[in-house]
Protein backbone atom coordinates (compact mmCIF):
# COMPACT_ATOMS: atom_id res chain seq x y z
CA UNK A 1 0.00 0.00 0.00
CA UNK A 2 2.83 2.14 0.63
CA UNK A 3 4.54 1.91 -2.35
CA UNK A 4 1.24 2.16 -4.19
CA UNK A 5 0.31 5.50 -2.66
CA UNK A 6 -3.24 5.05 -1.96
CA UNK A 7 -3.84 6.70 1.12
CA UNK A 8 -4.80 3.75 2.97
CA UNK A 9 -3.81 1.17 5.71
CA UNK A 10 -4.04 -2.54 4.46
CA UNK A 11 -6.76 -3.22 6.86
CA UNK A 12 -8.86 -0.58 5.35
CA UNK A 13 -8.30 -1.44 1.82
CA UNK A 14 -8.98 -4.85 2.91
CA UNK A 15 -12.63 -3.86 4.17
CA UNK A 16 -13.10 -1.50 1.40
CA UNK A 17 -12.91 -4.62 -0.98
CA UNK A 18 -15.09 -6.31 1.11
CA UNK A 19 -17.87 -4.16 1.52
CA UNK A 20 -18.32 -3.44 -2.50
CA UNK A 21 -17.71 -6.85 -3.11
CA UNK A 22 -20.90 -7.79 -1.01
CA UNK A 23 -22.57 -5.21 -2.45
CA UNK A 24 -21.95 -6.24 -6.00
CA UNK A 25 -22.42 -9.71 -5.14
CA UNK A 26 -26.06 -9.01 -4.13
CA UNK A 27 -27.06 -6.53 -6.55
CA UNK A 28 -25.84 -9.63 -9.20
CA UNK A 29 -28.19 -11.62 -7.33
CA UNK A 30 -31.03 -8.98 -7.56
CA UNK A 31 -30.81 -8.70 -10.85
CA UNK A 32 -31.48 -12.52 -11.11
CA UNK A 33 -34.19 -12.66 -9.78
CA UNK A 34 -33.25 -13.26 -6.43
CA UNK A 35 -33.28 -16.93 -7.01
CA UNK A 36 -31.09 -19.07 -4.87
CA UNK A 37 -30.49 -20.71 -8.21
CA UNK A 38 -28.32 -17.89 -8.87
CA UNK A 39 -26.55 -17.91 -5.78
CA UNK A 40 -23.00 -19.56 -6.58
CA UNK A 41 -23.01 -16.94 -9.51
CA UNK A 42 -23.27 -14.08 -7.10
CA UNK A 43 -20.33 -16.08 -5.14
CA UNK A 44 -18.65 -15.87 -8.03
CA UNK A 45 -19.47 -12.11 -8.81
CA UNK A 46 -17.97 -12.13 -4.83
CA UNK A 47 -14.79 -13.45 -5.31
CA UNK A 48 -13.67 -11.97 -8.74
CA UNK A 49 -14.48 -8.97 -7.72
CA UNK A 50 -12.89 -9.30 -4.24
CA UNK A 51 -9.74 -10.89 -6.06
CA UNK A 52 -9.26 -7.88 -8.53
CA UNK A 53 -10.11 -5.05 -5.73
CA UNK A 54 -7.08 -6.48 -3.72
CA UNK A 55 -4.76 -7.19 -6.70
CA UNK A 56 -5.26 -3.71 -7.99
CA UNK A 57 -2.72 -2.10 -5.33
CA UNK A 58 0.09 -4.35 -7.09
CA UNK A 59 -0.88 -3.01 -10.25
CA UNK A 60 -0.85 0.48 -9.36
CA UNK A 61 2.44 0.15 -7.22
CA UNK A 62 3.68 -1.50 -10.48
CA UNK A 63 2.54 1.52 -12.73
CA UNK A 64 4.06 3.85 -10.68
CA UNK A 65 7.04 2.39 -10.76
CA UNK A 66 7.12 2.07 -15.05
CA UNK A 67 5.99 5.52 -14.86
CA UNK A 68 9.05 6.60 -13.06
CA UNK A 69 11.16 4.37 -14.65
CA UNK A 70 10.28 5.79 -18.29
CA UNK A 71 11.13 9.46 -16.99
CA UNK A 72 14.01 8.98 -14.81
CA UNK A 73 16.38 8.17 -17.61
CA UNK A 74 15.95 12.06 -19.09
CA UNK A 75 16.78 13.31 -15.63
CA UNK A 76 19.42 11.34 -14.78
CA UNK A 77 21.10 12.52 -18.14
CA UNK A 78 20.21 16.00 -17.31
CA UNK A 79 21.49 15.91 -13.86
CA UNK A 80 25.05 14.43 -15.22
CA UNK A 81 25.20 17.05 -17.89
CA UNK A 82 24.66 19.62 -15.18
CA UNK A 83 27.08 18.21 -12.32
CA UNK A 84 29.85 18.19 -15.17
CA UNK A 85 29.32 21.70 -16.17
CA UNK A 86 29.98 22.27 -12.33
CA UNK A 87 26.66 23.71 -10.92
CA UNK A 88 25.66 23.20 -7.14
CA UNK A 89 24.15 19.85 -6.19
CA UNK A 90 20.89 21.51 -4.84
CA UNK A 91 20.71 23.36 -8.20
CA UNK A 92 20.89 20.46 -10.42
CA UNK A 93 18.29 18.91 -7.32
CA UNK A 94 15.78 21.78 -8.11
CA UNK A 95 16.26 21.25 -12.23
CA UNK A 96 14.88 18.07 -12.12
CA UNK A 97 11.26 18.61 -10.68
CA UNK A 98 8.21 18.57 -13.17
CA UNK A 99 4.89 17.77 -13.34
CA UNK A 100 5.32 14.12 -13.95
CA UNK A 101 5.24 10.86 -11.48
CA UNK A 102 9.56 11.48 -11.37
CA UNK A 103 9.41 14.95 -10.67
CA UNK A 104 7.20 15.11 -8.03
CA UNK A 105 9.51 12.64 -6.52
CA UNK A 106 12.23 14.70 -6.95
CA UNK A 107 10.18 17.62 -5.78
CA UNK A 108 9.31 15.59 -2.36
CA UNK A 109 13.15 14.50 -2.31
CA UNK A 110 14.03 18.58 -2.18
CA UNK A 111 11.19 19.24 0.66
CA UNK A 112 12.89 16.30 2.80
CA UNK A 113 16.30 18.27 2.42
CA UNK A 114 14.99 21.64 3.04
CA UNK A 115 13.28 19.78 6.30
CA UNK A 116 16.56 18.95 7.62
CA UNK A 117 16.94 15.34 6.20
CA UNK A 118 20.30 14.28 4.52
CA UNK A 119 20.64 14.09 0.81
CA UNK A 120 21.66 10.27 1.43
CA UNK A 121 18.23 9.40 3.63
CA UNK A 122 16.58 11.53 1.24
CA UNK A 123 17.34 9.33 -1.63
CA UNK A 124 17.01 6.35 0.36
CA UNK A 125 13.41 7.07 1.14
CA UNK A 126 13.08 7.39 -2.86
CA UNK A 127 14.06 4.38 -3.51
CA UNK A 128 11.77 2.82 -0.77
CA UNK A 129 8.84 4.39 -1.87
CA UNK A 130 9.35 2.87 -5.21
CA UNK A 131 9.43 -1.02 -6.30
CA UNK A 132 12.29 -0.85 -8.89
CA UNK A 133 15.90 -2.11 -9.17
CA UNK A 134 16.72 0.84 -11.43
CA UNK A 135 15.03 3.22 -9.32
CA UNK A 136 17.75 2.16 -6.27
CA UNK A 137 20.35 2.02 -8.82
CA UNK A 138 19.61 5.78 -9.60
CA UNK A 139 19.75 6.43 -6.04
CA UNK A 140 22.83 5.00 -5.05
CA UNK A 141 24.65 6.43 -8.44
CA UNK A 142 23.24 10.34 -7.09
CA UNK A 143 24.33 9.76 -3.51
CA UNK A 144 27.81 8.14 -4.74
CA UNK A 145 28.17 11.41 -7.25
CA UNK A 146 26.97 13.37 -4.34
CA UNK A 147 29.81 12.61 -1.78
CA UNK A 148 32.69 11.92 -4.08
CA UNK A 149 31.72 14.77 -5.98
CA UNK A 150 32.42 12.96 -8.93
CA UNK A 151 31.45 13.48 -12.79
CA UNK A 152 27.88 12.61 -14.13
CA UNK A 153 29.22 10.19 -16.73
CA UNK A 154 28.09 7.20 -14.42
CA UNK A 155 24.57 8.42 -14.53
CA UNK A 156 23.80 9.19 -18.22
CA UNK A 157 25.32 5.93 -18.77
CA UNK A 158 22.76 4.25 -16.41
CA UNK A 159 20.63 5.93 -18.19
CA UNK A 160 21.50 4.39 -21.50
CA UNK A 161 21.25 1.01 -20.33
CA UNK A 162 17.92 1.80 -19.10
CA UNK A 163 16.43 3.67 -22.27
CA UNK A 164 17.65 0.30 -24.00
CA UNK A 165 15.51 -1.70 -21.27
CA UNK A 166 12.78 0.36 -22.12
CA UNK A 167 13.01 0.01 -25.97
CA UNK A 168 13.07 -3.72 -25.43
CA UNK A 169 9.93 -3.38 -23.40
CA UNK A 170 8.01 -1.81 -26.03
CA UNK A 171 9.04 -3.94 -29.00
CA UNK A 172 7.91 -7.05 -26.96
CA UNK A 173 4.83 -5.58 -25.92
CA UNK A 174 4.22 -4.65 -29.35
CA UNK A 175 4.47 -7.89 -30.14
CA UNK A 176 1.99 -9.28 -27.99
CA UNK A 177 -0.70 -6.42 -28.77
CA UNK A 178 -0.86 -8.35 -32.19
CA UNK A 179 -2.25 -11.86 -29.92
CA UNK A 180 -4.35 -9.33 -27.98
CA UNK A 181 -5.98 -7.51 -31.16
CA UNK A 182 -6.86 -11.23 -32.50
CA UNK A 183 -8.26 -12.12 -29.36
CA UNK A 184 -9.79 -9.35 -28.68
CA UNK A 185 -11.88 -9.43 -31.97
CA UNK A 186 -12.72 -13.55 -31.20
CA UNK A 187 -14.17 -12.58 -28.31
CA UNK A 188 -16.15 -9.29 -29.78
CA UNK A 189 -17.48 -11.08 -33.14
CA UNK A 190 -16.09 -14.97 -33.47
CA UNK A 191 -17.55 -16.49 -30.38
CA UNK A 192 -20.80 -14.50 -29.86
CA UNK A 193 -21.93 -15.33 -33.68
CA UNK A 194 -20.76 -19.36 -33.11
CA UNK A 195 -22.77 -19.62 -29.67
CA UNK A 196 -26.22 -17.53 -31.56
CA UNK A 197 -25.62 -19.81 -34.44
CA UNK A 198 -25.11 -22.67 -32.12
CA UNK A 199 -28.04 -21.67 -29.68
CA UNK A 200 -30.86 -21.07 -32.72
CA UNK A 201 -29.92 -24.23 -34.78
CA UNK A 202 -29.03 -26.18 -31.58
CA UNK A 203 -32.31 -25.52 -29.95
CA UNK A 204 -34.15 -26.51 -33.30
CA UNK A 205 -32.97 -29.93 -33.18
CA UNK A 206 -31.56 -30.67 -29.87
CA UNK A 207 -32.54 -30.34 -26.43
CA UNK A 208 -29.00 -28.32 -25.31
CA UNK A 209 -30.30 -27.52 -22.01
CA UNK A 210 -29.42 -23.47 -22.64
CA UNK A 211 -32.53 -21.66 -20.71
CA UNK A 212 -33.50 -18.56 -22.74
CA UNK A 213 -32.44 -16.24 -19.82
CA UNK A 214 -29.43 -17.82 -20.20
CA UNK A 215 -29.16 -17.43 -23.81
CA UNK A 216 -29.78 -13.63 -22.97
CA UNK A 217 -27.31 -13.05 -20.13
CA UNK A 218 -24.06 -15.07 -21.70
CA UNK A 219 -23.93 -12.96 -25.14
CA UNK A 220 -24.35 -9.73 -23.16
CA UNK A 221 -22.41 -10.15 -19.92
CA UNK A 222 -19.97 -12.91 -20.66
CA UNK A 223 -18.30 -11.98 -23.84
CA UNK A 224 -18.32 -8.28 -22.47
CA UNK A 225 -16.55 -9.05 -19.29
CA UNK A 226 -13.70 -11.30 -21.61
CA UNK A 227 -13.25 -7.53 -23.88
CA UNK A 228 -13.07 -6.36 -20.24
CA UNK A 229 -9.83 -8.58 -19.20
CA UNK A 230 -8.34 -8.38 -22.26
CA UNK A 231 -7.94 -4.81 -21.84
CA UNK A 232 -7.42 -5.13 -18.12
CA UNK A 233 -4.55 -7.51 -19.92
CA UNK A 234 -3.23 -4.42 -21.96
CA UNK A 235 -3.24 -2.66 -19.39
CA UNK A 236 -1.79 -4.06 -16.79
CA UNK A 237 1.08 -5.42 -19.21
CA UNK A 238 2.14 -1.73 -20.90
CA UNK A 239 5.37 -0.73 -20.39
Amino acid sequence: MFQARMGYSSNEYISLCFGVSVILAVFSLALLSMSLDYAPASVLVFAASFFSMTKYPEYRKRKRAREIEKHLPNCLRMIGIELNMGLPFETVLGGARDDSENGKEFSEIARSIDNGLSVQEAFHSFSERVDSNFVKRACGQIIDAYEKGSSGDALKKLAEEQESILRARIKEYNGKMVVYSLLFIAASAVFPAIFQGFVIVGSSFLDIGITALQAFLIPVLLFPVLNLLLFIIVAVGSP
